[in-house]
């Protein structure tokens, strides 16, 4: 039987460039980066020129770190999955830290043969983007942690931090997003997220200069970010925990069977963390054959009533976002911004915030249909998800009426007769 058709291939690219050292004689930075200098990069060739580096750093992290634990660390960052990266995020910038000045104290193989100039860290960020339409943010799902290993799922119970209450769930899939899932795949502009991260002493310090990055970025018609994202490995968990992240479950659902992932994102708006993306194309008609849908957050189409106004006098009277309003219409105007005067008749595109909290924090409706509350008295060891399908209502609004009663309520807690 053929296999053709049924295997992945990636188009031939320029030779890997090998750096004129050996990793093992890197020194680690400094924490205030002391003897090394920093690089910001926001050019794509300037990291695929880098990849080699950049595998072969994770490689010698990940083998310090099994010789100091004692025992086997996570596999590092392929080549593969960074050179995916680096070929499609978009946009893609970050930083990069090497050696400037010999320190005083080194091994002697780092001694003699330290180098200007040897990379001690990267990392690169871009906007969260996905291609299932069905994808979304819900920490309160069963299968959102579902597929965790026992050692985590151990864990979980009392020593990680994660969007319990799924609060910041329900935030981060009320913000905008809009694409082809086909094509160049469903863009959240408000989302930010840190793709690859490879440190060796300067982790802390370079996941710091991209947060202070994104605080002091400008909002544009293709990002104005509020959250930062990332996939975090198990052995990386405590230290994004220490930075101020938390996990937050994602999910895709297909017939009603979710698919987990382990995404983690801060606590709180940092000023501004996946499935993976493709570089946005150009806007051009989709060719014969070729599938294409556009995607959204919900929106309402409005036309301007007269000419000259502007895109900030509808953000006032829909009480949103004016750069959400030109990251969903700007497609159709390309190079609109917040100011531009428009003729009268526009279309604009407004997010839909009345449909905001949809599965957020409303009442537990009756069999009815009504919204009135109904009480229930449960039996022993009855779970709060055993309830809400007895009575077909929603598991997540079942338990955002009732947390406030009942201390660390969650949706497998046993409850008391009555």
């Amino acid at each position: 039987m053929s296999l053709q058709g049924l295997v992945a291939q990636r188009f031939a690219g320029k030779p890997l460039r090998q750096p004129r050292y050996s990793m093992r004689h890197v020194p680690s930075a400094l924490p205030n980066l002391e003897y090394s200098t920093i690089h910001f990069v926001d050019q794509r060739e300037h990291f695929t020129d880098s990849m080699s580096e950049m595998v072969l750093l994770c490689n010698q992290v990940m083998r310090k770190k099994a010789v100091k634990t004692g025992k086997g660390a996570s596999k590092p960052l392929s080549l593969e999955y960074i050179a995916d990266r680096c070929d499609v995020d978009d946009p893609i910038f970050g930083y990069m830290v090497r050696t400037s000045k010999k320190m005083d104290k080194l091994e002697k193989a780092q001694d003699e043969h330290w180098q200007q100039g040897m990379m001690q860290g990267f990392v690169t960020c871009t906007t969260f983007t996905n291609w299932q339409k069905s994808f979304r943010w819900d920490s309160l799902h069963d299968s959102a942690f579902a597929y965790d290993d026992t050692e985590l799922a151990e864990q979980m119970i009392s020593e990680r931090k994660y969007d319990k209450d799924g609060s910041l769930a329900i935030e981060l899939q009320n913000t905008v997003r809009c694409g082809d899932p086909w094509n160049e795949g469903i863009v959240w502009p408000r989302i930010a997220e840190i793709s690859l991260l490879g440190a060796m002493g300067c982790g802390r310090a370079l996941l710091s200069l991209v947060i202070e990055k994104l605080e002091c970025m400008p909002p544009s018609a293709k990002h104005n970010y509020d959250y930062l994202v990332l996939q975090a490995t198990n052995n990386s968990i405590p230290f994004y925990e220490s930075m101020g992240f938390i996990r937050v479950g994602c999910i895709t659902e297909n017939n009603k069977r979710g698919i987990g992932s382990e995404n983690v994102a801060p606590e709180s708006n940092p000023g501004t963390p996946s499935p993976h993306r493709s570089r946005r194309q150009e806007a051009s008609p989709a060719s014969p054959g070729q599938k294409s849908e556009i995607v959204s957050s919900p929106v309402i189409k409005v036309s301007t009533e007269e000419n000259g106004e502007t895109v900030l006098d509808y953000a006032k009277k829909y009480n949103c976002d004016a750069w959400d309003i030109v990251f969903l219409s700007e497609p159709l105007y390309p190079g609109m911004t917040v100011k531009s005067p428009l003729m009268k008749g526009t279309h604009l595109f407004i997010p839909d915030t009345s449909k905001s909290n949809e599965g957020g924090n409303s009442s537990c409706g009756g069999s009815d249909g009504s919204s009135s509350i109904q009480w229930y008295y449960c039996e022993d060891n009855e779970t709060p998800k055993e309830i809400s399908d007895k009575f077909g209502a929603n598991a997540k609004d079942l338990l955002n009426a009732n947390k406030g009663r009942i201390e660390g309520l969650q949706m497998h807690s046993k409850l008391i007769e009555g």
